[in-house]
């Protein structure tokens, strides 16, 4: 089995038994986040995009998160093309305190333009203004390593 079909399953698993061990007690927290990216390669300049991340408590501090969205990357050189991915990742958050959270998410980079696919892998902190907005920065691997500057709204 390859590397792709093996991380798409792991998300299924991962999905199904998110919905199927919370889904009568607690619904899902739902967020739109956008984001700067900030390329650690030579090769790009910088990047934006958009993250759709849907949270179920576990415990009191702690939640499991499935993301997914559009993320790209611009070259700095023309020689380049953008590097454009729709990022499929679950995780885990854990809030240090009510206001201050940690998380760490892997899964799937699903390139366009003949990107291919990339194992994906980061981690980051975050900071929970209120109910509705929180911010946050992360590191990312999805075939190139960036840092993503985020606002999350709480739909």
């Amino acid at each position: 089995m390859n590397t792709k079909r093996l991380l798409i399953v792991g998300l299924i698993g991962t999905m199904a038994m998110c919905f199927s061990t919370k889904s009568q007690a607690q619904s899902a927290k739902i967020t739109l986040s956008p984001e700067l990216l900030i390329p650690f390669s030579k090769a790009y300049n910088v990047g934006i995009g958009g993250i759709l991340e849907a949270e179920w408590a576990v415990e009191k501090k702690l939640g499991l998160t499935l993301a997914t969205g559009v993320e790209t990357l611009f070259p700095k050189y023309d020689f380049y093309s953008n590097y454009t991915f729709l990022p499929l990742k679950g995780g885990v958050k854990y809030f240090v305190d009510p206001k201050v959270f940690i998380n760490f998410n892997l899964g799937a980079a699903i390139g366009f333009n003949d990107a291919g696919t990339n194992f994906l892998v980061g981690g980051g902190v975050g900071y929970k203004f209120n109910n509705r907005i929180d911010a946050g920065i992360r590191v990312e691997d999805a075939g190139t390593s960036y840092a993503a500057l985020r606002v999350g709204f709480r739909l």
